[in-house]
């Protein structure tokens, strides 16, 4: 997997390519946590993903929580491929709410399920 982190001004971007799944998990938890730190708008693209497993749904969720809870802002850089929407479906994580701290209305999860356009 090649999971990369740039940067613009205060703005960020996590890049996930290939596998995300398990064996590539602390790249990716190492990409997030410099973006939650170095920037206050984090843009997640999904686009050359070839695989993904619970491990990086969970990790995106975790993200999301932290930038909620530090006033920071994380989201995906367009439409998830479906691969990923697949995923979150067999998963459980569509939801048509976020969590308690979704107070921005900004759940990674809310309508992008498979079949969902969102």
């Amino acid at each position: 997997m090649g999971t990369s982190f740039t940067q613009s001004g205060n703005r960020g971007l996590v890049t996930l390519d290939g596998e995300v799944t398990l064996p590539h998990a602390e790249d990716l938890r190492r990409a997030l946590i410099k973006a939650l730190i170095d920037t206050d708008d984090i843009s997640i693209a999904l686009d050359g993903m070839q695989d993904v497993d619970l491990s990086c749904l969970q990790l995106l969720c975790s993200a999301h929580r932290s930038a909620a809870r530090l006033k920071k802002r994380i989201y995906f850089a367009g439409d998830p491929p479906q691969l990923f929407k697949d995923m979150m479906t067999a998963a459980g994580f569509t939801r048509s709410t976020g969590c308690k701290l979704d107070c921005d209305k900004s759940c990674l999860w809310v309508g992008k399920g498979a079949g969902n356009v969102g």
